[in-house]
């Protein structure tokens, strides 16, 4: 299968036109064009590496192309993944199949089951003699997406002696792969912050059905790293200047925001920015009181740890 490597498209894009290769002339079992099948459940994902996983977990079954054809043609390298773990080995009874998809725990590969369920599922309702199998394996996998999609209000450190602070530029995949790797950083967490609405979901902060921002939440050892350094890191792993979203993310969920926690928080950051105006840099990052922060879904938490990828975001700076 011949594909053009040399354009630089979105994925999403990549991965429609390679599943249309990959299934053209193929009929499903209907007699229907077989590739209705995948673009059904990639237009299923929430994000964009689960609609490209989506359109493309038929797509090595049915052609010629290889894993590694997808990561050559600019598929991201935790969406293959996730294509790896949903290729079915031959000879592999379907329990044994799910349990293992189930058991690995990455998250658009998870995802991408259910969508793949739900749509199976929805397609046999129309057949009288369609099998109850397949939905009780809907509801296996259900349960799994559910549990992982739970949202909690984030309550703090109590009697630890760490203190927090939370900070908002963009995706928040990249931003907490960075903090997470900042000496003095105990724990981080991804989530939403800065609207009013309760418990939002990742679902509502997309679709701006809330007020919230992608944010995260960093727990640091003060006597290890100090709140200043952790304002330089943010700045420098981000274009303050824009007021869109950042890099490619954009939309009012993205906005560069610093959420001080009390005024010792307030001024240390006035003075970073400050300090960046001084060398000539716009910013345009909002600077705000703390509010409540809710812990984002299970699949969102080090989400590149959680599916091998490579962030594509946030590469670091030196500002300071």
């Amino acid at each position: 299968m011949k594909t053009n490597l040399s354009e630089p498209i979105h994925p999403i894009d990549t991965a429609l036109r390679i599943a249309a290769a990959a299934h053209a002339g193929h009929l499903d079992e209907a007699g229907g064009p077989a590739i209705l099948h995948p673009l059904a459940v990639g237009l299923l994902g929430h994000t964009d590496e689960e609609k490209a996983a989506g359109f493309l977990h038929e797509a090595v079954k049915d052609s010629g192309i290889s894993f590694k054809d997808l990561l050559r043609e600019g598929i991201p390298e935790g969406v293959v993944n996730a294509l790896r773990l949903l290729a079915r080995p031959e000879g592999t009874d379907e329990d044994t199949y799910v349990q293992r998809v189930l058991d690995a725990g990455h998250p658009i590969a998870l995802q991408v089951l259910y969508n793949d369920l739900r749509v199976h599922v929805e397609q046999e309702q129309a057949r009288p003699d369609a099998p109850t199998k397949l939905r009780k394996v809907l509801e296996r996998v259900k349960a799994a997406v559910e549990a992982a999609s739970a949202v909690q209000r984030y309550e703090g450190p109590k009697g630890t002696g760490l203190e927090t602070g939370i900070f908002a530029c963009g995706c928040f995949w990249g931003t907490q792969h960075q903090f997470a790797r900042q000496p003095g950083v105990v724990r981080t967490w991804v989530g939403y912050t800065g609207g009013e609405e309760a418990f939002p979901t990742y679902a509502d902060v997309r679709s701006h059905q809330t007020h919230h921002v992608e944010a995260v939440l960093v727990e640091f050892d003060p006597q290890a790293v100090t709140y200043e350094t952790l304002c330089q890191l943010f700045f420098e792993i981000h274009d303050p200047a824009q007021t869109d979203g950042v890099g490619p993310d954009l939309g009012p969920q993205y906005r560069s925001c610093l959420f001080f926690r009390n005024e010792a928080q307030r001024q240390t950051a006035e003075q970073v920015i400050r300090q960046l105006r001084d060398k000539g840099y716009v910013v345009n990052t909002l600077l705000r009181p703390a509010t409540d922060f809710y812990i984002g879904e299970a699949w969102h938490q080090h989400y590149y740890e959680q599916t091998g990828g490579t962030p594509y975001c946030h590469l670091r700076v030196r500002k300071f």
